[in-house]
C-alpha cells in the first residue's frame, strides 16, 4: 500500500511557525503577513506603546535588567526584537553610566510589569496569529458535502 502524500501548504497561506515567529519578530507582522493588516496594525501600535512606555516611566536600566527582574525579563522578551533591542541598550548604558542611578519605587515597579504585560500581550498575539493560519489551513483542505442522489 502506498503512502498517502503529505498534504502541502495551501497556496496563499502561510506556514504557521513562519506566521508566528514573524509576529515575535515584530508584534503584528504575522498578522500582516496573513492578510489581516489593520489587526497587525492595532497589534503593533498597542504593544510597542504598551513596552516602550514601560521603559519611559522607569528607564531601560531599571526595566530590562535580568538579574534584578527575575520571570519578568522571559515575559519582557516575547516582545521579539524590541526587547532584545532594549537588552543591549541596557547593558550598554550600564557600562557607560555605571554612576547613573536607577528609578526609585513604584517607577522602578511600574516600568517592569509595564513591560512584562507587553511580551504577555505578544505572546497571545503568537497564539492568536497560529491559530487563524491553521484554521484557514484547515478550510482550504475541507470538503464539499456529498450530493445527495435520487431523493424523491
Amino acid at each position: 500500500m502506498a503512502k498517502p502524500a503529505k498534504e502541502a501548504v495551501p497556496a496563499g497561506v502561510p506556514p504557521a511557525p513562519l506566521a508566528a515567529f514573524l509576529a515575535w519578530v515584530l508584534p503584528g507582522l504575522g498578522h500582516w503577513l496573513i492578510g489581516e493588516r489593520a489587526r497587525g496594525a492595532i497589534f503593533f501600535v498597542v504593544i510597542t506603546v504598551t513596552f516602550w512606555g514601560g521603559i519611559a516611566v522607569g528607564g531601560v536600566r531599571t526595566t530590562i535588567t535580568p538579574r534584578e527582574n527575575g520571570a519578568w525579563i522571559a515575559a519582557q522578551l516575547c516582545v521579539g526584537s524590541q526587547a532584545l533591542g532594549a537588552l543591549y541598550w541596557s547593558h550598554r548604558r550600564s557600562i557607560t553610566h555605571k554612576d547613573e542611578a536607577k528609578a526609585p519605587w513604584p517607577a522602578s515597579n511600574i516600568s517592569v510589569v509595564y513591560a512584562g504585560v507587553a511580551g504577555l500581550l505578544n505572546l497571545l498575539v503568537i497564539i492568536d496569529v497560529l491559530s487563524r493560519v491553521e484554521a484557514r489551513q484547515a478550510m482550504s483542505f475541507a470538503r464539499p458535502p456529498p450530493q445527495v442522489r435520487g431523493r424523491a
